[in-house]
């Protein structure tokens, strides 16, 4: 039982830093698309401490320019969605609480859904009738 509350526990840690990792990853590609907005504004220094770090943590400085356009912080905005994507799918496939999916139908589904599911439940009356005869049958029998 102690076994069972740990992982349980534990699933709940992994579960939390899973939403946690994802929710700052969204952050830093929102940090990514301001540095990207900043360097298109013509008269900003990129040596003032401020913006060198936000240019700096963007990775602008991580390959060089092609053709004058500098595209590392797209290379790396790409990586963490495709990261995100992978965290936001191993959560809900393995983490996720179970809730009852709400499922949309016309009418005319709706009636062919209630139709099976009254031949469904005829077919499994019969059968219950069929058992209540046997069994009556063989306490007749026995008596």
């Amino acid at each position: 039982m102690r076994k069972f509350k740990q992982m349980r526990h534990l699933k709940k840690i992994i579960a939390r830093s899973i939403i946690f990792a994802d929710k700052f990853i969204n952050l830093y590609l929102y940090f990514i698309v301001v540095g990207c907005l900043l360097s298109w504004i013509p008269n900003i220094n990129p040596n003032y401490p401020l913006f060198n770090f936000i240019f700096k943590a963007c990775g602008f400085y991580l390959l060089p320019p092609f053709l004058g356009f500098t595209v590392a912080p797209v290379l790396i905005m790409m990586t963490l969605v495709l990261i995100s994507m992978g965290l936001t799918k191993l959560y809900f496939k393995y983490f996720a609480p179970k809730e009852p999916q709400i499922i949309v139908l016309t009418k005319d589904e709706f009636e062919k859904q209630l139709d099976k599911f009254n031949e469904m439940m005829a077919d499994d009356l019969i059968v219950h009738e069929i058992e209540i005869e046997d069994k009556e049958d063989k306490n007749d029998d026995n008596s």
